[in-house]
């Protein structure tokens, strides 16, 4: 039954748009209307369960290179292979990996088992087990990491691609960011949390902060990383004034580029054009002016509406822009940052068209989602 539900609210949705918008048709740089590149967008989709990402007000110790002791220190798991010098009696020397039981073999001892020790532990575990069994003494024994395994990571929370991933070792913290697109426009980079959980059941987690180091024109911590954390992008929590989005949109730690929808009307046909344009983020309404050809009279003595879906307010919100003013007058207020999936509509008209139609749609647009949907379900009305 709600499939059925569905399937018709989507078809009323579609009959819609077709008689809010009237006819629509692609606008190309060139005067052939087939020649529209429509940039696709698909909004992702939550892959982890909610109470897998801890609360706002959650706040873990924060990591310090030189006190965070615990998670400086390697833990080996299956798949490192070390190299164990026995000082004095190289017949007890060895080398090897991990195996999948998570034992190595050692010369005369058999198998061990070494995950969730540090090197310096090996080093007293086999030690005393020769001593125990072979020498009268603890030997001076040396453990050197060989390969380390590779890193198993889970990346949650405010990141463009959460999920499951591998990398090579010794991956950071920020590194893992870029690797994963980058953190999203509501991330708050002041708090992402790592979770580690020990062979024994412990879990330790602290709180690493990217934001202040930018800020301050300081290195970002070397947090590494190691296989089987987790790691928890916090969310900005609403009407916070003091964490500067701009500068974070302009960095290679969040997202490198968004999509911004340009709606024209069409003189010719008496219907809209649209263009989907893709920008570096942290670009300005100037930045996206630039970036259309000269067909597209963006830069006109008409004020041009902002459309962008609001989270903090769950609406779609709106701004007045000038574009003469912002070039001729270098206005300041005008140099708007740009989010992705914002929405420029050029003509007072065709902007009481579209809300007309958000008004008689049978399901309201309450996230980002249905705000998408909403354009893209008119890109591919007049795609087709």
């Amino acid at each position: 039954m709600s499939s059925i539900i569905y399937t018709v609210s989507s078809g009323l949705t579609f009959w819609s748009l077709t008689e809010a918008l009237g006819r629509h048709r692609a606008l190309s740089q060139t005067s052939s209307p087939e020649s529209l590149e429509s940039v696709p967008y698909q909004v992702p989709r939550p892959t982890f369960r909610n109470q897998d990402i801890p609360p706002q007000s959650y706040s873990p110790p924060l990591f310090d290179l030189n006190q965070s002791e615990q998670f400086n220190l390697y833990r080996l798991a299956i798949g490192d292979s070390v190299n164990v010098i026995v000082q004095d009696f190289p017949e007890f020397s060895f080398a090897g990996a991990i195996d999948p039981e998570g034992q190595i073999r050692v010369p005369f001892l058999g198998k061990i088992s070494l995950v969730g020790l540090t090197l310096d532990e090996v080093q007293t575990k086999i030690a005393y087990e020769l001593s125990q069994s072979y020498l009268q003494e603890e030997p001076e024994v040396i453990a050197v990491l060989g390969t380390p395994r590779p890193v198993q990571l889970t990346v949650l929370g405010e990141v463009f691609r959460p999920g499951y991933y591998f990398f090579n070792p010794g991956i950071t913290l920020n590194n893992l960011l870029v690797s994963v697109g980058g953190s999203t426009p509501r991330a708050d980079l002041r708090s992402i949390i790592v979770r580690r959980r020990l062979v024994d059941g412990t879990e330790l987690e602290e709180r690493v902060d990217l934001y202040s180091p930018l800020v301050e024109g300081q290195r970002l911590p070397e947090f590494r990383l190691q296989g089987g954390d987790t790691v928890i992008v916090s969310k900005l929590e609403a009407g916070q004034q003091d964490y500067d989005q701009t500068l974070i949109a302009r960095t290679n730690l969040a997202q490198p580029s968004i999509t911004v929808r340009v709606l024209i009307p069409d003189d010719r046909s008496g219907g809209v054009a649209i263009r989907s344009i893709t920008l570096r983020n942290g670009s300005t309404f100037l930045d996206a002016a630039a970036t259309l050809p000269p067909n597209i009279p963006l830069l006109t003595e008409e004020e041009v509406t902002l459309l962008r879906f609001d989270p903090e307010q769950g609406r779609v919100v709106t701004q007045g822009l000038n574009p003469i003013k912002t070039v001729e007058s270098l206005d300041v207020t005008q140099y708007v940052t740009l989010r992705d999936q914002d929405v420029i509509v050029v003509s007072r008209t065709l902007l009481g068209k579209v809300y007309a139609a958000f008004r008689i749609l049978t399901r309201p647009i309450r996230d980002l989602f249905s705000f998408t949907s909403f354009f893209l379900n008119f890109t591919d009305t007049f795609d087709d």
